[in-house]
């Protein structure tokens, strides 16, 4: 399932796998501490959350998470089409649920997570979906 040699990832593909990549180191990271801390008071402080099995529940989904991220990062680099359309329903789900958020929390403020999540989720459907370049490579692939 790779594009032919002759052609090369274009870089709103290799952009869209470092970001997942870079996630994934993330994810990794912040797994291992949520495993090996054990200062329930240093918990409390950043998580609000008292129970330490909870922590390390959370620490396992997040390493889980990081793996399928490490591997879709992988999947898009090679030029897999399962692993866009993979990105595309998570992006997908992320700019509803922003959406809903700016729909729902209407208290005068201006909701930057919420906005810079659809901006970056429009951005990450067009670099996959939108251009000839990425096309053109995933279908290469199939």
């Amino acid at each position: 399932d790779k594009p032919e040699e002759d052609m090369k990832r274009p870089g709103t593909v290799t952009f869209v796998g470092v970001l997942l990549a870079i996630g994934a180191v993330l994810n990794a990271a912040i797994g291992i501490a949520l495993i090996v801390e054990k200062d329930v008071e240093a918990l409390q402080d950043i998580f609000g959350v008292t129970d330490p099995n909870v922590m390390v529940t959370t620490g396992v989904v997040e390493l889980i998470i990081a793996g399928l991220l490490a591997l879709v990062a992988w999947a898009i680099f090679s030029g897999a089409n399962w692993a866009r359309w993979a990105v595309a329903v998570v992006i997908g789900i992320r700019v509803a649920v922003a959406g809903w958020w700016l729909i729902t929390h209407l208290d005068g403020g201006i909701h930057w997570n919420a906005i810079l999540s659809i901006a970056f989720g429009v951005f990450i459907l067009w670099a996959l979906f939108g251009n000839k370049e990425s096309s053109d490579y995933f279908e290469k692939a199939a």
